[in-house]
This record gives C-alpha cells, sequence and structure tokens, in this order.
C-alpha cells in the first residue's frame, strides 16, 4: 500500500455506466494523493473488464462480502455516493462502519424523507449519525432541512471530471445518447429517433452516437437507421466521453442526464428529448431530466415534433452554450473541501451542528437556509389557500343543494 490510512468509496460503480464512473475518477482523484482507496464491488453485476478500467487498476477491489475489511485499523472512513442511490444502498457496509467507529461521509445524492414520518423513523437515526450528509440538488435540500436534518448544500460529483481530447477525426458533428430502459424500443421510438437523425443531418451535422452504459450501445443495435461506424464506444472511460462531448458541435440527450451535465461543463450545446420510457402500455415522463432542465435552463422537449416546430431551419443559430452557473461550482469544492477536513481531523475537533463552520451551515454557493425557509413558508402558505379554496368549495355546494331543495 502507498500509504498508512485507507477511505472505502461506495456506489454504483463496475457497471460501465459513464455517470456514476464520472463519480470514482474525480472521488479517487480527491483522495489518492492521501489515502489508500478500496472500492467494493458486486462482481455478479459487474462489466467482466472493469478491473483493465483506470482507476479501478489503481484502487485496492473488494467484494461486497468482504465487509470485514472496515475493521482494519487502516480504514479511517467510507464515503457513499453519488447519484439517486437508494436510502438503503449497501447498508450492510454503513452499519459496519458506524459499528467500527469509522468516519461515515454521504454526498452528491438525492435524498428526501416521506411527509409524516414519525421521529424514531431509523433515515432520521441514520442521517443524524453521518460525519457528513450532503445532497446535490435544491429539491433534497429543502425537503431534508423541513424536517430538522442537518444537511449540506452540495453538487453532482461529475462536475469535476477531467478530460481526454479525441483525434481530429472525432471533433464536430452531432452526438446523440439514447438511453435503453431494458425493453426493445417500440415502432413509435424507432420512428422518432430517425427522425430525429434525419433532421440534424438537415441542418448539417454529420451524427454519431455516444452510448453511455453498455446497454445504451446494445439498444442501438435494434435501431435500423444506426450502424457501427456511427457509435463511439467508450462508455467505459467518462473522461473520453466528455472528450468528444467537448468536441462536438452539438449534444443531444434522450434520456440520460449526465449527457447533459457533461454537455454543460464542456460548454457544448445540449438539450433533452423525453424518451417515451413505456410500462404496461403507459408512457413515464422522464422526470429526472425534465426537473434537471428546469433548474438549470435547458431545453426539455417531450416529442422529436416539438423539438422541430421550436427550432425549425434555425437550429444552428437557435441552438447555445449553457454552463453551470458558478455557484454550482463553489458547491463542489465546498463539498471536496469538508471532505478532506473530516477524513483528516479528529471527529471531536470538528464544530458541532449549530456551531460556526459547521458543514449544515453556511455553504458556499449553496441555498441559504433563510432561503429555504421562507420557501417551505410560501409553499405551506399555498397549500393553506388550496385548503382554504376547497372549504368554500364544498360549503358553496352545500348551499346550492339546500337552494335546489
Amino acid at each position: 500500500m502507498k500509504h498508512d490510512k485507507s477511505v472505502v468509496l461506495l456506489g454504483f460503480f463496475a457497471r460501465g455506466n459513464a455517470g456514476d464512473e464520472a463519480f470514482l475518477h474525480v472521488q479517487y482523484e480527491l483522495l489518492k494523493d492521501k489515502y489508500n482507496i478500496i472500492v467494493p464491488i458486486e462482481h455478479k453485476n459487474a462489466h467482466p473488464d472493469f478491473r483493465s478500467w483506470y482507476p479501478y487498476t489503481e484502487c485496492e477491489v473488494i467484494n461486497y462480502d468482504e465487509i470485514p475489511r472496515l475493521y482494519a485499523p487502516d480504514v479511517v472512513g467510507l464515503h457513499i455516493g453519488g447519484g439517486s442511490l437508494a436510502f438503503g444502498f449497501s447498508g450492510q457496509f454503513l452499519l459496519t462502519a458506524l459499528d467500527a467507529g469509522k468516519k461515515t461521509l454521504v454526498s452528491g445524492i438525492d435524498a428526501a424523507l416521506k411527509p409524516r414520518l414519525p421521529a424514531d423513523h431509523i433515515r432520521f437515526d441514520i442521517y443524524n449519525r453521518l460525519d457528513f450528509f450532503s445532497v446535490r440538488t435544491i429539491k433534497s435540500l429543502d425537503n431534508l432541512r423541513k424536517n430538522d436534518v442537518a444537511v449540506h448544500h452540495g453538487a453532482d460529483w461529475a462536475l469535476g471530471l477531467g478530460v481526454i481530447e479525441p483525434p481530429a477525426a472525432k471533433r464536430g458533428g452531432a452526438l446523440v445518447t439514447i438511453r435503453a430502459f431494458g425493453e426493445p424500443p417500440g415502432d413509435e421510438h424507432r420512428r422518432d429517433m430517425l427522425a430525429l437523425h434525419r433532421y440534424l443531418e438537415r441542418q448539417g451535422h454529420r451524427v454519431r452516437y455516444l452510448p453511455f452504459a453498455p446497454e445504451d450501445r446494445g439498444f442501438l443495435d435494434l435501431m435500423p437507421h444506426v450502424t457501427p461506424d456511427m457509435i463511439e464506444n467508450v462508455w467505459w472511460d467518462p473522461r473520453q466521453v466528455k472528450g468528444l462531448i467537448a468536441a462536438a458541435d452539438v449534444v443531444v440527450s434522450v434520456g440520460r442526464l449526465h449527457t447533459l451535465i457533461l454537455s454543460m461543463t464542456a460548454r457544448t450545446p445540449t438539450f433533452a428529448i423525453d424518451p417515451k420510457i413505456m410500462s404496461d402500455g403507459r408512457h413515464i415522463l422522464n422526470r429526472k431530466n425534465l426537473n434537471f432542465t428546469q433548474e438549470v435552463g435547458l431545453d426539455f422537449f417531450h416529442s422529436v415534433d416539438d423539438l422541430i416546430g421550436a427550432y425549425g431551419d434555425d437550429f444552428s443559430s437557435k441552438i447555445a452554450v449553457r454552463d453551470f452557473s458558478p455557484d454550482y461550482y463553489e458547491r463542489l469544492e465546498s463539498q471536496k473541501g469538508f471532505i478532506r477536513a473530516i477524513l483528516e481531523a479528529d471527529v471531536d475537533s470538528l464544530p458541532a451542528r449549530g456551531e460556526a463552520g459547521h458543514w449544515s451551515g453556511s455553504t458556499p454557493g449553496g441555498r441559504p437556509l433563510e432561503d429555504t425557509l421562507s420557501s417551505l413558508k410560501t409553499e405551506e402558505e399555498a397549500r393553506e389557500e388550496k385548503r382554504r379554496l376547497k372549504r368554500e368549495e364544498k360549503r358553496r355546494e352545500k348551499f346550492e343543494a339546500r337552494e335546489k331543495v
């Protein structure tokens, strides 16, 4: 081992999803100069080639059943994140870390508490035991603050990803990411993707496809108009993915959130199209991308027809670069800084909740507590007004019923 101390990084890793692999890249680069990095992998679902990918080649890889590794004296902490991880994601590692007295950190995730949870619910207990807890969205932040959970306003880890420049032959044109959702594409989806391809070509763009995961690559084989020479197959290395995005003229996301995030950090024009997810014959809106585009000001189209209707033949003049505002990057740096400080320090020497300097207080670039409280007050006032109008409507209905008698 290079260092005396080790940190366990836990996430949805080794599957080949470019977004999740980006999280690991940034976390590894943050900590590698001071700590050995241990990465637990669920080998049953891991990609068979993951051990040849960076940074797994530089890490100690353990299996999901090697939980006792956390009791070793060199391990100082466990970090979980980021992304939309379920509350109980790899809970055996978190419980073991708590039992072993290791520092526990969760960051770059989405999290929320359901209404009317009892005060002794396990979520409150777990969240309040963490040495660091940071979420990436205002929605998560406000929900947790409303429930008096100490939380830091952080950012998506992919904002800090590095880049590998592509060769000249792979620069320019339009890149399209089409997400696979477990079922073969229907006829409507195939027709829409062909229409998108032809539209982009009419606007003067050479169209290529950029899968973000191995299942996306397989999904493209089910699109008759897509040939292998159109596909940029580098999903296992997010730095190469970002390099291709940075060199493109425009990037279209049909279902992938991190296609949009990496495009914004690379300052490449981008927008989203709803992928028409179908379940039991019903269309399920891609709300994650819709909510994200609304927050950052990107275009979201419910269909290819909507896109063509909005942009028409002025496509190239209407698409524009939109980077994250500076506060997003400030929040990421704040997130990184607290993680480094907490891992290095004696826990008892760190500020307690409510004290100046505690991570749940004012976050550089983050949403001030006053804004959260104001927003929650406004939401409660809106709900009360809705209840009042409903009561008025019921009284009116009763009055009208009596009048008829």
